[in-house]
């Protein structure tokens, strides 16, 4: 968070000079941008971005973004595993299950972006692709359940066949992602805008998402 903070304001600082000399030629114009909004998969995470990003033409912008966002995956399945306990030099097996309702990520994405806008008047529709780079840790949402076979055993030749799993082990290999989506400006003054966009979300290992974010730009 201090990151995004130190970033917000080195971009703020950029972007009021860059305004002062603002034209239409490649590289001559800055805009910072600060969104908020929602992931919709099955559940609802929230997310907030931080985006600079100049122009390549009078209607194409090259962007660059970070943020965060809180990505929910149902999941549903059930894990029967068990554990090996020693105490005191007291050695058993224990048989348990439990069902894994859902995976919480906390995604820190890192992106450069393409928006080309169709007209730049009070509303200025645009599309935007987005790709990068995803840093993630997650968390398991379980539920525990009461088995007949689960229990206390001696050896683990003893325990019931179904239970002698280790749990299915949840992938944390690299997450890129890709984005595509819509939105619009709206002019509120000389220099901010509010920006509206809608962007669907493909995130390698995690989870696909529909992106909803408002904000403003300057």
């Amino acid at each position: 968070m201090k990151n995004l903070v130190g970033l917000f304001i080195i971009l703020l600082s950029v972007n009021l000079l860059a305004q002062e000399n603002e034209n239409n030629s490649p590289f001559s114009n800055f805009k910072f941008g600060l969104l908020a909004g929602v992931n919709i998969t099955k559940f609802i995470g929230g997310s907030v971005l931080i985006e600079g990003k100049t122009n390549l033409t009078s209607q194409l912008n090259l962007g660059v973004m970070a943020g965060y966002s809180n990505i929910k995956k149902k999941e549903g399945y059930n894990v029967k595993t068990y554990g090996y306990i020693d105490i005191d030099n007291y050695q058993y097996y224990v048989a348990f299950s439990y069902n894994v309702d859902r995976i919480d990520y906390d995604v820190f994405p890192i992106a450069i972006s393409l928006e080309y806008y169709f007209t730049k008047e009070r509303f200025s529709p645009y599309i935007i692709t987005e790709a990068g780079y995803n840093y993630y840790s997650f968390h398991i949402q379980e539920s525990y359940i009461v088995s007949a076979a689960a229990g206390n055993y001696n050896t683990y030749n003893e325990l019931p066949s179904e239970y002698k799993n280790k749990p299915p082990r949840i992938s944390e290999e690299t997450s890129y992602l890709f984005g595509l989506g819509i939105g619009t400006n709206y002019r509120l003054g000389s220099r901010i805008n509010l920006d509206i966009r809608y962007v669907y979300k493909f995130n390698k290992n995690i989870v696909n998402t529909n992106q909803l974010l408002v904000g403003i730009n300057l």
